[in-house]
């Protein structure tokens, strides 16, 4: 039996690879060149979950100045055509004065689109406002505490989704914290850069398909995420 998370990623990569030839060239079908492509991406993409099944775990470890500062623990599980995430992360550190920061994020999936996803945060002690996102009808309704908007464009790939696939010919991801579409850029094979609204910018390493290291690059520091 084929995972589910393989016919997620076909509905994402391969069904739209063929559907770009097939307008371009109307008249042909599809050829093996595209197919051999399609089934690459799969393979690549879908290869690091095929041997846990339908659920997986990452933790990621968080340092600074060669100094420990905390831990990242992601999971996703799969159950049918649902895809559910998960971020919880830790990091206590001093730059000017102690800092405490925890966060919590989720996001479900379902038939290859984003239904709803949370974030929040935690700074020593006090909590910031939720950000949330949540489809509704065709459109998405965003809510930052008690102010609410609208998306109005499909969300399949967002940021949480960058630790377990690989943005192979994917120029955009969704923010569920900035609450918008972010370019994502290709340094080179296997690394990409995305710069944020604040004027921050991530650099994400991959092997694979899945995310290896992250380095943030914030104004006065920079904050490396290795996987342990």
């Amino acid at each position: 039996m084929i995972p589910a998370l393989i016919l997620w990623l076909y509905k994402k990569y391969a069904s739209r690879l063929f559907n770009n030839y097939r307008f371009r060239y109307p008249r042909t079908s599809v050829s093996k060149k595209a197919l051999r492509k399609a089934t690459l991406i799969l393979i690549v993409i879908g290869y690091p979950f095929l041997s846990n099944g339908q659920e997986r775990k990452l933790v990621y470890q968080l340092i600074h100045n060669g100094n420990n500062i905390g831990k990242m623990q992601f999971s996703q599980r799969i159950s049918g055509q649902d895809l559910y995430l998960e971020m919880i992360s830790e990091v206590k550190t001093k730059f000017i004065f102690p800092i405490h920061v925890q966060t919590s994020d989720k996001a479900h999936f379902s038939d290859g689109r984003l239904i709803s996803s949370d974030v929040n945060r935690t700074v020593n002690g006090k909590e910031k406002e939720c950000r949330k996102t949540r489809l509704v009808n065709s459109t998405y309704e965003i809510q930052t505490g008690s102010e609410i908007g609208r998306f109005n464009k499909l969300i399949d790939y967002n940021m949480m989704l960058l630790y377990s696939s690989e943005p192979i010919n994917t120029p955009q991801v969704y923010s569920d914290n900035f609450q918008q579409l972010l370019s994502i850029r290709k340094l080179a094979k296997h690394t990409y850069r995305i710069h944020l609204p604040n004027g921050n910018y991530n650099d994400y390493h991959f092997d694979n398909g899945i995310c290896r290291m992250v380095i943030i690059h914030q104004d006065w520091y920079t904050i490396t995420m290795k996987l342990v």
